[in-house]
């Protein structure tokens, strides 16, 4: 059996291709900046589809849905499953839900609302099996999920963007797309996109180029010397390359307030959820940041669980693993039944 795990972002397609009989799995991933054109998100599954060839299901999940190239949430994931269907097979695709747990063409088109921007919760409902009691916090290149899971069931108030704000399950910051002006609040900043927190992190050397795939704010190179030189301008300064160690810094500075808007906000979660110490578990390729709050003893990565796969290849493909994998088990169910 051979499973490909999507899941469809706004700027970032991850795939993961697994063999549950060889115990082998294969990642892909690749920028397509789904809101300049949607002829993007075509042309990136085509080629991904050509580059691992024949499967026997594809999974999917999606967050692309918010690009502001769609009117709404729900014409947008409309949209993308006619896309997928018509490209990967109508028979061999089905849907994560956050209710079933996947669905077919024609039922996922009358339920976008149980589908749209649930990466995080079959994440969340994958990791559930090995740490039934624990917070999952995921961060990517530009938001972050903090997940509370319990007796093996993810127990999230919010079941859309709106409401996960609310209770401060969802940050919207990452560690590549997301403005430096998201952490840093200082008032004598220059509230323009000139850099992001890519180039925090790369000046930092901590971003890992294989993930590290959108352009600059500038479209210049990712050096860090170019980074620590948009992160300048953001201050309103001009960049010299004696002045490094002094934006390196910042840099650091900048790390260090993210790391505390991000622990409030998961011992928040932890107080809402749990009365005793529960692990917390991280993942995303902003893992490092939560690798370095919490103590070893109570901390564990989602990677972990991952046998047949490096992290480094697994880092930003969490959810189209975790997808390709629970579709396996309801597959394998579902037949039990028969």
């Amino acid at each position: 059996m051979e499973i490909i795990g999507w899941d469809i972002g706004g700027a970032h397609i991850k795939v993961s291709k697994i063999n549950f009989s060889k115990e082998k799995t294969i990642t892909k991933q690749l920028y397509c900046p789904v809101w300049m054109n949607i002829n993007n998100l075509n042309k990136s599954i085509l080629k991904i589809k050509k580059q691992l060839g024949r499967s026997d299901y594809h999974a999917i999940t999606m967050t692309a849905e918010l690009s502001d190239i769609f009117k709404n949430r729900n014409k947008g994931t409309k949209k993308i499953i006619n896309i997928l269907c018509e490209i990967l097979s109508e028979k061999k695709t089905f849907f994560y839900s956050n209710a079933k747990p996947f669905l077919k063409k024609k039922e996922a088109l009358k339920k976008t609302n149980n589908i749209n921007s649930m990466n995080w919760h079959a994440t969340a409902n994958f990791i559930s099996d090995f740490y039934p009691n624990c917070i999952l916090v995921d961060i990517g290149s530009s938001t972050t999920d903090i997940i509370p899971i319990k007796k093996k069931r993810v127990i999230a108030k919010g079941t859309n963007d709106y409401k996960r704000l609310l209770f401060n399950e969802l940050i919207y910051f990452g560690v590549i797309r997301t403005p430096i002006t998201a952490i840093e609040k200082k008032k004598n900043l220059i509230y323009e996109n000139f850099a992001n927190l890519g180039d925090i992190y790369r000046v930092l050397n901590k971003l890992p180029k294989k993930i590290d795939l959108g352009p600059s704010q500038d479209n210049k190179s990712k050096s860090k010397n170019d980074s620590a030189r948009r992160i300048a301008r953001i201050f309103g300064k001009d960049y010299k390359k004696n002045d490094f160690n002094k934006w390196k810094k910042v840099a650091l500075q900048i790390e260090k307030k993210q790391k505390k808007i991000l622990k409030d906000n998961i011992n928040k979660i932890k107080k809402k959820n749990f009365s005793s110490s529960i692990p917390i578990i991280g993942a995303g390729v902003g893992e490092f940041l939560i690798r370095n709050i919490y103590s070893k003893n109570n901390y564990f990565t989602f990677y972990s669980k991952l046998k047949s796969i490096k992290k480094i290849n697994a880092i930003n493909c969490e959810a189209a693993i975790s997808v390709a994998k629970l579709l396996n088990s309801f597959l394998k169910n579902k037949r039990s039944k028969f």
